[in-house]
């Protein structure tokens, strides 16, 4: 983990030099905003296919010195031997879990505040025709909305029950108060509709609540990846409240959260099964094995999300790759000299 950490820091760096230099941020932001913060996310991403290859690399040196053998011989179980390794994984995937559940989160919302600070353009400042689901039956609709100002141009909100409407509010102007945390709106027409009759008020200022605010408009980069577990489950709920149209990346991340620690057990059984068995071409080879087994899991994960859609689930998609690496590392169990 220590190589392939120091390798991605020193290919990131390369990569960034020439824009460290042109904005020249404050080697201490380097160091403790960005770097301190990619070494965890990168850490965690390639955490099971490091646990994997060190599976690997040590099991292969016992049966390259023909250490299992005699174990064997003496009457120790082979899955008597295979449960340090199990135990050890599930405390490497329980500390993953935390990790990418409670501290990359974090991590990553820091790391990207550097990003956008030096490296990225800003979000576009204006957006027009938005649309948004903010309650049930309730539509919020603004033409335009300008985010340095934090506020909307012609507005209108409307409420429906059984499918009909019964309230719609339109005003020229809305604008964001941060102390209070909602909306002040100008020229505010009331439109209540009850069957065949209707009511019309009018008000010049009047201040709303609803389940809107300025960061809700723009869809930011990683968002979900920066949320810890409990504020990515409460989001989720509110999303799918306002039927957005983010919730599978949001679905995906979650799934990702559980699914990615549990890699690192099954990763483990595979690279056990494979190195146990002593071979000709002795370490080289089940490492050659191990790296292939690691990009066709990467391949498998990749695709996998690509098509997430209507016919694909998040969780299928997210979970795929587990699918099918679980029964392969029981047959190779299976295969494995006992």
């Amino acid at each position: 983990m220590g190589i392939v950490l120091v390798i991605c820091v020193l290919v990131d760096f390369v990569e960034k030099l020439d824009e460290f230099i042109d904005k020249n941020p404050p080697m201490s932001e380097i160091i403790f905003d960005y770097y301190l913060n990619f070494i965890p996310f990168f850490g965690n991403l390639l955490l099971p296919i490091c646990v994997f290859l060190a599976v690997i690399f040590f099991t292969s040196r016992m049966s390259g010195r023909t250490e299992m053998i005699p174990m064997l011989g003496a009457g120790i179980s082979f899955y008597r031997l295979l449960v340090p390794y199990l135990i050890a994984s599930a405390l490497i995937a329980g500390f993953s879990g935390y990790l990418k559940s409670y501290v990359i989160p974090q991590a990553t919302a820091e790391r990207m505040v550097f990003e956008y600070k030096y490296f990225k353009k800003k979000r576009i400042s204006s957006r027009k025709h938005i649309h948004k689901k903010v309650a049930k039956d309730t539509y919020v609709y603004i033409s335009f909305y300008d985010d340095k100002r934090k506020e909307g141009h012609t507005f209108a909100l409307e409420r429906f029950k059984e499918g009909e409407i019964i309230t719609r509010i339109n005003a020229r102007k809305i604008t964001w108060v941060d102390s209070t945390q909602s909306w002040t709106m100008r020229k505010v027409y009331i439109r209540e509709i009850d069957g065949l009759s209707e009511s019309m008020t009018y008000h010049q200022s009047m201040d709303t609540t609803f389940l809107l605010s300025p960061d809700d408009i723009y869809k930011k980069e990683m968002m979900a990846e920066s949320m810890p577990l409990p504020e990515l489950l409460r989001y989720i709920t509110l999303e799918e409240m306002r039927g957005s149209d983010i919730l599978q990346e949001l679905y995906i991340e979650r799934q990702r959260r559980f699914s990615d620690p549990v890699a690192v057990v099954i990763l483990t059984l595979i690279g056990f099964a494979l190195a146990s068995r002593k071979r000709r071409g002795g370490i080289a080879l089940n490492i050659g094995l191990g790296l292939v087994l690691c990009f066709l899991y990467i391949a498998l994960l990749i695709g996998g999300q690509a098509m997430v859609g209507e016919d694909v689930e998040p969780w299928v998609a997210v979970w795929f790759p587990n699918m099918i690496y679980l029964p392969i590392s029981l047959y190779l169990l299976w295969l494995a000299p006992k």
